[in-house]
């Protein structure tokens, strides 16, 4: 499957991917409507976007009461808005902090739709949409793998 990659080292946190996938989805810039964050640590100069890795058991999906989290043809996760009850199980079953809400509404990737804005539009290439077996990186693993070829001790 097809999955978007972060090249940690390429990330210069303009959190532009932010910015796009909330404009492309809802029709503003806002990061909290983005299905994108970018984390940072600023000890390091460290930024690392993170959005949902698709993975293959989805704790989220396992987590709703409802089933309002269910995975597409596709292979995405998505939001049935109208079984959701806004409880955020599935916030707090996601490993990587992929999915947020906003208000009651649970606001995860989809990839829009095979074609992930956020990658089109990253200007320092930090993002690829390839395909991958290759399981989600959490941002502090990413740090201390970058920190390794740094040669800095964190």
């Amino acid at each position: 499957m097809k999955k978007i990659l972060v090249d940690a080292g390429e990330c210069c946190g303009c959190r532009y991917c932010e910015m796009v996938c909330s404009f492309h989805h809802e029709g503003r810039f806002s990061p909290s409507l983005s299905r994108v964050t970018v984390e940072k640590e600023d000890r390091y100069g460290f930024d690392y976007p993170v959005f949902c890795h698709q993975c293959d058991t989805c704790p989220p999906v396992e987590a709703c009461p409802t089933g309002a989290l269910r995975r597409t043809s596709q292979g995405t996760v998505q939001v049935e808005e109208a079984s959701c009850t806004g409880c955020g199980a599935c916030v707090d079953a996601c490993p990587f902090n992929a999915i947020k809400l906003n208000g009651s509404r649970p606001i995860v990737c989809d990839l829009c739709g095979g074609e992930p804005v956020c990658v089109e539009r990253c200007p320092t290439k930090a993002l690829s949409f390839e395909d991958s077996e290759e399981g989600g990186v959490l941002p502090e693993d990413a740090l201390k793998e970058l920190l390794g070829r740094w040669g800095i001790d964190g």
